[in-house]
């Protein structure tokens, strides 16, 4: 439908049709709203709209959301920008820089948002941009202003707490997605002259990873007397696993996860895990997202870590006596 035609039906002049659609002050609002809704039920109200949003809009771009992980901070991101009156548009990027890379050119260039938060920034970002943008957890472009988790204290911190318990042989399950993790893990236990580490990749992931991790430490490595996993969700499962070959958590297997994900304490047997510290991160990088709104060359200029907290629960014990499992 064009201009001329929306007009003729709603009895106006062209010139009233794209003043209205301009937001002009010398069209009233009684008139606006009946043009608005004829364009509306035709179909071509957003072709002619020219006024702004009322609203401040926020792209969230997100790794993935069928992780608990990343579904705790982005509903906790989505809390700052509506209370601050704001709409949050979420994308996921699969973990792919190219597709990453072009939610961020559509949104900066072609949405033109007020602000972007991005987990994991993959690559630079090109210049040009005015958007104020804030990275989550890692930034491979160093101007770009980040808030990331240290875990590797927090793992040295689980180490201590095992080795005080009297564990020596430690086996750390992961998947793909958690290889920094696991080197991560190895350089900690590698300080330790007596600890030995069983590290195991899983082809699967969550639970199903967890559960066919398991079951190789039980094949190959049965000595171990504590799984460290890279999630909770791999927690949970090689918990479900070891339950079904007939050991129990913490007497034979001691067990910890990684997230601290809110559903821990409902557990039969409380999972200890790593608190990734969503709500001060999340407030970190909205704080720092708010303060390039108002100056977009303004920058933090140092990074800023948030270091993850140890919570031990019922999942964590001595050794059990015997070393080798039945």
């Amino acid at each position: 439908m064009t201009m001329r035609e929306l007009a003729k039906l709603a009895n106006v002049s062209v010139s009233t049709v794209s003043k209205a659609f301009a937001d002009a002050e010398d069209v009233g609002n009684e008139t606006k709203q009946h043009i608005f809704r004829i364009a509306k039920e035709k179909g071509c109200f957003g072709k002619f709209y020219k006024g702004k949003f009322p609203k401040k809009v926020y792209a969230i771009i997100c790794s993935e959301l069928i992780s608990n992980y990343y579904i705790g901070f982005v509903e906790r991101l989505q809390n700052f920008i509506e209370k601050n009156n704001g709409i949050a548009v979420i994308s996921v990027d699969h973990f792919d820089a190219a597709r990453q890379a072009e939610l961020i050119e559509y949104y900066a260039s072609y949405l033109h948002v007020d602000g972007i938060l991005v987990f994991g920034l993959q690559a630079p970002i090109k210049k040009g941009y005015e958007i104020p943008l804030v990275a989550l957890f890692s930034s491979i472009d160093t101007n770009v202003d980040s808030v990331k988790l240290n875990i590797e204290a927090a793992l040295g911190e689980v180490v201590k707490h095992l080795y005080a318990l009297g564990h020596r042989k430690l086996a750390y399950l992961y998947e793909p997605l958690a290889r920094s993790k696991a080197h991560c893990f190895q350089e900690v236990c590698s300080t330790y002259g007596d600890i030995e580490v069983y590290s195991y990749q899983s082809h699967e992931r969550f639970e199903l990873a967890g559960q066919d991790g398991a079951q190789h430490v039980l094949e190959e490595a049965p000595d171990c007397t504590a799984l460290v996993c890279a999630y909770d969700n791999v927690a949970i499962g090689a918990i479900k696993q070891l339950q079904k070959a007939g050991y129990t958590v913490p007497g034979d297997y001691s067990v910890i996860g990684s997230d601290n994900i809110n559903t821990l304490e409902f557990l039969e047997t409380t999972l200890s895990s790593i608190d990734s510290c969503p709500d001060e991160i999340c407030q970190i990088a909205w704080d720092l997202l708010s303060r390039k709104e108002k100056n977009r060359y303004w920058r933090s200029n140092r990074e800023i870590i948030v270091k993850g907290i140890p919570v031990m629960r019922e999942s964590v014990g001595a050794p059990r006596t015997n070393a080798q499992a039945d």
